[in-house]
């Protein structure tokens, strides 16, 4: 199985784990789908990613978290306001692509 065929996860985090969140989402979805990769996706809010961090990939977060998690986070606000949207969406594919 390549690195591209494992199920990648990705948390993502908003606010109040809904509307930021499902739009970041569905612009990850897309980039993936573009380049054949499968994943899984979680919403929660940050009171909730200390206790998934550990089950998940990467993080995408819309909102500021703070340090000290054991996958990499990614300021997914650009994927919601366009400034550096492809720049971010760059950024996470790259990230999957690198997960073994």
């Amino acid at each position: 199985m390549s690195k591209l065929d494992r199920t990648k996860k990705i948390l993502f985090v908003c606010g109040t784990g809904g509307i930021t969140s499902a739009i970041a989402e569905q612009e990850v979805l897309k980039a993936c789908k573009d380049e054949g990769m499968d994943v899984l996706t979680i919403r929660c809010v940050p009171t909730e990613v200390a206790s998934r961090a550990r089950d998940v990939d990467i993080i995408v977060s819309t909102t500021a978290l703070g340090p000290g998690y054991p996958v990499p986070v990614v300021n997914g606000l650009g994927l919601i306001t366009g400034v550096n949207k492809k720049e971010t969406l760059e950024q996470i594919v790259e990230l999957l692509k690198n997960i073994t």
